[in-house]
């Protein structure tokens, strides 16, 4: 038999097999109820564009400031009320998180109590809001997850953030070039002194984020988000690669030495993902080995262009002997850890008018000294939820052929996007935060809900595959010999 036509012969029966499994597949999200699965992408689709792009609403002096996507949440419960009494949409689902967030929520309390009645620190009004911020990651992720995101809401979804971010890399620009525009979009998204400062005489952009630090970490994501739509071939492939160097291109702008090393590991865990897919192995290893240079030449340009950035960037020859990381080693983290040491197990409460003024620059001790171990361990375990689902669906995805793939990309990218926002997250949470930083939050914990329905999906076509075919893994034509 001829190499061409013994192709033809392996095309012809793969192509049999495919459409026997597209009828094993389950259908898509959101067919039984279209009103309300367009809803749905709406909101998470509107979410995503305003999480990036708008800045906060302060109403008073005498409340926090909100972010946009929060205030959101208000019309979208009261439209899926609607949609629920009208019999368009099904009833909420209990998931694990909603109890994660009534436990934490009682740890809040426990610990504000004990830091008011055992160690007579003053409690005001406003410690109270703490309870609040427990249950809007569950409210997030709720919402994602509910949505089940089809194929082709998904893609939509990327070009949502595709925009989202185009516009804040703009306004980063202008920052990093002092174009009149930048100052008149500074004062509604500045973060304070402390930022306007870091722009002036560092050129250390904030862009819609209002902290440059902030920034970066939107932007490693951004970074993850479009390397994975590149290499799993979902939108258009120019436009990705666009994307992906405006991002590596303000990250740099940012100065973020911790944006940098998170870059990093993004890319590493896509090495990881991609070795996983046996099948692709090849081809998606030596794309990513081609970005690393480019992500080192566009990082290298910017820098060079700003002293003060180069400098930045040097001193990652020794990351642990950087002036941030030895201002918290030798003067943040030891105060801290003696406050810790005073209540381990049920902290001090988030008494504001104590520890208003100290800024701890990590998360994990943040939570420690708040509300001790105790709460500690509530804390993370709202990490560990997403994570089993997301694990799930990996394992399944690296099972699967190359097939289930190509039927299901966008589901494919929004789980590997999901788990390394996961991951980098409980890193970043060292010596940043993205649990308590609002600006990020709503964006974060929307795309675990995202990812795990995405999880879902797939471990559902797969076992639909297997019981199909009724085979532990996937099936390929015996091919007579030639």
């Amino acid at each position: 038999m001829q190499p061409s036509h013994r192709n033809r012969v392996i095309s012809q029966q793969m192509g049999a097999i495919s459409e026997t499994r597209l009828q094993a597949l389950p259908p898509l999200a959101g067919t039984k109820r279209p009103l309300a699965s367009y809803l749905a992408y709406l909101a998470v689709a509107g979410i995503i564009f305003v999480s990036v792009t708008a800045p906060v609403v302060t109403f008073s002096g005498d409340l926090p400031w909100f972010r946009v996507e929060q205030l959101a949440l208000l019309p979208i419960g009261a439209v899926y009320l609607w949609l629920l009494l009208t019999g368009l949409a099904r009833p909420l689902r209990f998931h694990p998180l909603f109890l994660i967030a009534a436990i934490y929520s009682g740890c809040i309390l426990l610990s504000l109590f004990f830091g008011a009645f055992v160690l007579d620190h003053p409690l005001v009004s406003r410690d109270l809001y703490e309870i609040p911020k427990a249950w809007l990651p569950a409210v997030f992720f709720t919402l994602g997850l509910e949505a089940k995101l089809s194929e082709a809401a998904l893609r939509r979804v990327l070009g949502f953030f595709s925009v989202a971010i185009s516009l804040a890399c703009l306004y980063g620009w202008a920052q990093w070039m002092d174009l009149g525009i930048s100052h008149l979009l500074n004062p509604y998204y500045s973060g304070g002194w402390h930022d306007e400062g870091a722009l002036a005489h560092y050129r250390r952009v904030y862009s819609t984020m209002g902290n440059p630090n902030f920034f970066a970490q939107l932007l490693t994501w951004a970074i993850a988000a479009f390397t994975l739509a590149l290499l799993l071939r979902l939108g258009n492939r120019l436009r990705n690669l666009l994307l992906l160097s405006a991002c590596l291109v303000t990250l740099a702008m940012t100065g973020s030495r911790y944006g940098w090393l998170d870059t990093g590991l993004v890319l590493l865990l896509i090495f990881f993902l991609s070795a996983s897919q046996k099948y692709r192995r090849q081809r998606l290893l030596v794309l990513l080995a081609a970005l690393l240079p480019i992500f080192a030449l566009l990082t290298f340009l910017v820098a060079s262009s700003n002293q003060a950035t180069l400098d930045r960037l040097v001193t990652l020859r020794n990351p642990v002997n950087t002036d941030s990381m030895r201002g918290r080693l030798e003067d943040l983290w030891p105060n801290v850890e003696r406050e810790i040491l005073l209540s381990p197990l049920l902290g001090h409460g988030a008494v504001r008018v104590v520890f208003s003024d100290m800024y701890i620059d990590s998360e994990y001790l943040d939570v420690l000294q708040k509300f001790g171990l105790v709460g500690f361990l509530v804390y993370f375990t709202y990490s560990l939820y997403p994570l089993g689902g997301l694990w799930k669906g990996l394992r399944c995805a690296s099972r699967s052929d190359a097939y289930l793939e190509s039927h299901l990309p966008a589901g494919f990218w929004a789980l590997q996007l999901t788990f390394i926002m996961l991951i980098t997250s409980v890193v970043m949470n060292i010596g940043m935060s993205t649990f308590y930083n609002l600006a990020l939050q709503g964006f974060f914990w929307l795309w675990m809900g995202i990812g795990t329905a995405a999880a879902q999906t797939i471990a559902a076509a797969q076992g639909a595959w297997l019981a199909t075919h009724n085979q532990p893994g996937p099936s390929y034509p015996k091919l007579s010999p030639p």
